[in-house]
């Protein structure tokens, strides 16, 4: 299984507060690795990918608890507020009725995947200069038994509102706190707590069946490995030291519709599916229209702070 990415370094600015705070500034602040601690930095220091307070494990500099290398954790006090970067264990949301499900997708903290859209929408589709992926592509979806009521066994028939990945994307920031259920799901779980990146994937995936899951990873090069539209592109993400290399390999013409090509490189890319063998790597294949998409690049920081 993935282990979840750590803390690689905490911003440090005195008097920088959540509530209120510039966020460009906090990002221009010194940043800290945690063997650069020192015991006066308790209380200002702050989560590059949620902006929220961290501290240091052990709070003492010269300190270690049983030889383990000093670490960066998020406060309780923050829970509620989502992180990527978070090693806390995805906790399933369960409601005791069905209004009270349905008004949390009316309020925007529930959404309700049935299934990604697995066609290209006949809408045309005409992104700006550098591709965002913002044009809406989802749809009213239908309604769909939803396991996610307090008793086991008990579903509710709720809508689906997200139909594609790009969907998820669009508003990253926001979507990060939100509880989806998605497709081959037992329960809906909050947006951060389901995303693994692919840094974090080894070989031991492929030692169990999989469920499809969603993955982010970063671009470092992207070429079409043919002469023709529906030749692979071999799009290569950054990956698992222990992995060998890892690509997404998919259509060239459906990648440039999608904004992957050639100069991708250090787009973040997000995708659901499956991880298969592929040569002494892995990759990812054969993903429908709504289950891939480029992430806004002004999200690159909540994913993958550099």
């Amino acid at each position: 299984m993935p282990t979840k990415r750590k803390i690689a370094y905490a911003h440090h600015l005195p008097g920088w507060k959540f509530d209120g705070g510039n966020r460009e500034t906090l990002k221009a602040s010194r940043r800290v690795v945690p063997d650069e601690y020192e015991e006066e930095m308790m209380g200002n220091l702050f989560c590059p990918g949620c902006y929220t307070n961290v501290e240091r494990t052990p709070k003492e500099k010269n300190i270690s608890t049983n030889q383990r290398d000093p670490f960066y954790r998020h406060l309780n006090r923050w829970q509620h507020i989502a992180c990527v970067l978070s090693a806390k264990k995805p906790v399933g949301k369960r409601y005791d009725t069905w209004e009270e499900a349905r008004r949390a997708i009316e309020h925007e903290h529930l959404a309700i995947v049935k299934e990604f859209l697995q066609e290209k929408p006949e809408i045309q589709l005409v992104p700006g200069g550098e591709y965002d992926e913002t044009p809406v592509e989802d749809i009213e979806g239908p309604l769909s038994a939803t396991p996610i009521a307090r008793h086991e066994g008990d579903s509710f028939e709720l809508p689906s509102t997200i139909t594609t990945v790009a969907g998820i994307c669009r508003s990253f920031e926001k979507n990060k706190d939100k509880y989806f259920f998605l497709p081959e799901a037992s329960h809906a779980v909050k947006l951060a707590e389901l995303l693994t990146d692919v840094a974090d994937v080894d070989y031991d995936i492929l030692d169990n069946p999989q469920t499809s899951r969603l993955y982010y990873g970063k671009i470092i090069g992207s070429h079409n490995a043919g002469s023709h539209d529906l030749s692979t592109r071999m799009t290569k993400l950054v990956c698992n030291s222990a992995v060998k290399d890892f690509y997404l390999k998919l259509p060239n013409g459906f990648c440039r519709d999608k904004g992957i090509t050639d100069k991708s490189n250090g787009r973040i890319v997000m995708f659901f599916g499956k991880i298969t063998e592929s040569g002494i790597g892995l990759a990812a294949t054969n993903l429908a229209w709504g289950e891939v998409a480029l992430v806004p690049a002004k999200y690159n920081e909540l994913l993958i702070p550099e």
